[in-house]
């Protein structure tokens, strides 16, 4: 059975099969060597076969083919032919011709996807002809790792699945108010102080640090190099967020002279909002916060900065002398002006740096930037849309739809699969500033691997295809159908996915 997902744009099967054996080879254009590689690492272990690399020939290849030609397709299209021969993938640019290796996978029986060689198997692959591109720039997936922390080798499985789902933004939530997870080595304490906290046995948390009653860990800065070219040959923008104003206590806790009444504050157990946030009366808050940035740039080549902006009480600067001598000097009658003067400063401050903000969309007002990238996930659209209709920028992340924390009582697979991104009333010229979609996974419920591949798989699995598929071929019940067989590829990648869910 095929069952390409997400689905194809075009997809016509044709006579006859193309059979893998010991003496087919891998050509690559010199642009695509490290893709020719890639190739063969994925298909070598479940076969045994070296897939040498050989000048280009007629029989028994597959071709990785660069073709500059003027196709209608977008940089991440591409078209895959399988004949009796040979198998060729070609397209405008590397990303196309990684996203056709992805495709070729699934062309292929699931034992493909094994680690050790599969005996007495014969790896066939049907002939056929796709023509491929995606729906939406922005197809993205959102881990917290600030309420536990997962580390390197889950964050890479991470990737490499995203990778075959097609998606193409990491959204990397690192800082948070129960943990600091990025080391930032002009403010040591934010590692040292920030990045633990007590440990909660009765919601299954597992002390990974030698004092058993603390929980947490960090990146250090060589570590997330690692993973963003990790994630880079994988064709995968890796987007870091650093909270401000709010969700901060893991930082106050480092560093108290942050805050409005300077503590002192221990990194919370607990979930929720706290009322304890940046104290913006105080000028080292504001350097403190472009420190942190300049190392973060440094670190992470994206031209976006996602610094949150969500869910920040004003309780703290109502009583404090210097938030209030700072609404003064600036004019402000309400403490909310104060989070917008925040946002504003920080997007000319990345702006200047040649990057980009991007925040939850509390972090919208008529005075922001029109190169601030909005992402949605509560509350009004209309601000959205207005912020698409200036020139904005929009990501759909609804909350009772995407949330891959929530029970899948509340977000069934059906549901998930449903989801379609859009702003009401917004005119056709400005929708293309809907650039997609993304699907976050907070994990105050979260504490293992196991854990978050429950909750994620098969959900992404359904906001993948509507990332890159078609709306109009778009189709629950024959997405269920082809994710059955997607699912013993999941199993064999040891992926541990809610079978259970899929109804």
């Amino acid at each position: 059975m095929i069952a390409i997902i997400p689905e194809s744009v075009e997809f016509i099967i044709k006579n006859g099969s193309f059979k893998l054996d010991q003496d087919t080879s891998v050509y690559a254009d010199k642009e695509l060597n490290e893709l020719g590689n890639y190739l063969r690492e994925k298909l070598t272990p479940s076969t045994g076969f070296k897939f040498k690399e050989k000048d280009l020939q007629k029989n028994n290849q597959i071709q990785l083919k660069l073709a500059k030609s003027n196709w209608n397709l977008s940089d991440e299209g591409y078209i895959l032919k399988v004949k009796n021969e040979g198998v060729e993938i070609s397209a405008k640019n590397s990303a196309g011709i990684f996203y056709g290796i992805q495709t070729l996978r699934q062309l292929l029986p699931p034992e493909i996807e094994s680690q050790k060689m599969i005996k007495n198997n014969e790896w066939f692959i049907s002939c056929v002809e796709i023509i491929d591109y995606p729906r939406f720039k922005w197809r993205g997936f959102m881990l917290d790792e600030a309420r536990h922390f997962m580390g390197k080798e889950i964050v890479k499985k991470i990737l490499d699945l995203m990778a075959l789902h097609k998606l193409n933004k990491f959204h990397w939530h690192l800082v948070d108010d129960q943990g600091w997870r990025i080391e930032i080595k002009k403010y040591p304490k934010l590692i040292e102080i920030g990045s633990k906290r007590k440990i909660k046995t009765n919601r299954g948390e597992e002390s990974n640090l030698k004092d058993p009653d603390f929980i947490g860990g960090y990146y250090n800065q060589e570590e997330l190099k690692e993973i963003i070219d990790y994630a880079d040959e994988r064709f995968i923008e890796v987007i870091p967020e650093i909270e401000m104003p709010g969700h901060c206590t893991a930082a106050l806790a480092a560093y108290p002279e942050l805050s409005c009444t300077g503590g002192p504050f221990e990194v919370p157990t607990k979930w929720g909002i706290f009322s304890d946030v940046y104290c913006l009366g105080k000028e080292n808050v504001y350097k403190f916060l472009e420190d942190v940035l300049i190392e973060v740039m440094e670190i992470f080549p994206t031209k976006i900065i996602h610094i949150g902006g969500d869910e920040t009480p004003k309780k703290r600067w109502k009583s404090c002398p210097n938030c209030q001598q700072k609404m003064k000097e600036l004019g402000f009658d309400k403490e909310e002006e104060l989070q917008v003067y925040l946002t504003n400063y920080f997007a000319k401050f990345l702006e200047t740096h040649g990057k980009r903000l991007m925040g939850w969309n509390e972090i919208l007002d008529p005075t922001l930037s029109k190169e601030a990238i909005c992402q949605f996930w509560l509350g009004n659209k209309r601000k959205a849309a207005e912020h698409m209709r200036k020139g904005g920028e929009v990501i759909a992340t609804n909350y009772l739809q995407t949330y891959l924390d929530h029970s899948y009582k509340i977000i069934s697979l059906r549901k998930a699969y449903k989801f379609e991104p859009k702003f009401p009333k917004v005119e056709s010229k400005f929708k293309s500033k809907l650039l997609g979609l993304e699907a976050p996974l907070w994990t105050e419920r979260v504490p293992n691997l196991k854990r978050l591949e429950w909750q994620t798989f098969p959900r992404l699995t359904a906001y993948a295809e509507t990332a890159w598929t078609p709306k109009k071929k778009k189709n629950y019940k024959k997405f269920k159908h082809r994710l059955v067989e997607f699912t013993k590829r999941l199993e064999f990648l040891d992926v541990n996915v809610a079978v259970e869910k899929i109804n």
